[in-house]
């Protein structure tokens, strides 16, 4: 079989059993609910510019943790022998990365909404900047907390240390999204352009990181 049809077959058993076990996702949309109402009552009318673009990134980010988390970290046993004799490494990474990605930008379009919503005014006066930004800096972190996701697997399923593995990784990531977020919301007199193709280069290296070292790490 052939690695895209492999990809295909797992992308969609894995959207069989994400639809078949709904408390996940119920829980994702759970966080990002119950988090946006949190921030709407701590901050109240100060929910934008600056303030908006901050907290849309940080609610987005977490999201993007719990949603990732459970990657590999349920691939364990004998899913994960069965996965292992059956299976192209590079097609079940593939299959766990576009699911997740799929995710972040639901999750990053839900919480826009929600912020929205609460927000006095219309925070992002630039739109184009800050969707681009959303779908280039979702892959970016679904490239990085999959492979993240895949080493805490087989270092024993310790969700403790793919919190630790991916904050120094996605830290620049961030930092080139809060970037763009500013530019959404005043564009000034810079290039908008700069911190998108940055966050381009990110998710290069990510994604060639994660293709070299995913078959060893799936492998051992």
């Amino acid at each position: 079989m052939s690695t895209v049809r492999q990809i295909y077959k797992l992308l969609r058993w894995e959207l069989k059993l994400e639809w078949r076990d709904k408390y996940a996702l119920a829980s994702i949309l759970l966080y990002v609910v119950t988090t946006v109402v949190i921030v709407y009552l701590a901050v109240g009318r100060g929910l934008e510019g600056e303030i908006f673009n901050a907290l849309y990134w940080i609610v987005l980010f977490f999201g993007a943790m719990v949603a990732a988390t459970r990657s590999f970290l349920r691939e364990g046993g004998r899913r994960h022998l069965y996965y292992y004799t059956v299976a192209d490494p590079l097609a079940l990474l593939f299959s766990k990365l576009i699911f997740n990605v799929l995710l972040i930008w639901i999750i990053g379009a839900i919480t826009y909404a929600l912020l929205s919503l609460f927000a006095p005014t219309n925070a992002i006066v630039y739109p184009l900047p800050f969707w681009l930004g959303l779908l280039l800096g979702g892959f970016g972190l679904s490239t990085i907390l999959t492979f993240v996701s895949a080493i805490a697997a087989r270092a024993g399923g310790n969700g403790t240390l793919m919190a630790i593995l991916s904050f120094p990784l996605v830290i620049p990531l961030l930092k080139l999204l809060l970037d763009t977020g500013l530019y959404a919301i005043d564009l000034g007199s810079n290039d908008w352009t700069q911190p998108l193709y940055l966050t381009v280069v990110v998710d290069l290296i990510a994604l060639a990181v994660a293709l070299i070292l995913f078959p060893f790490v799936w492998r051992d």
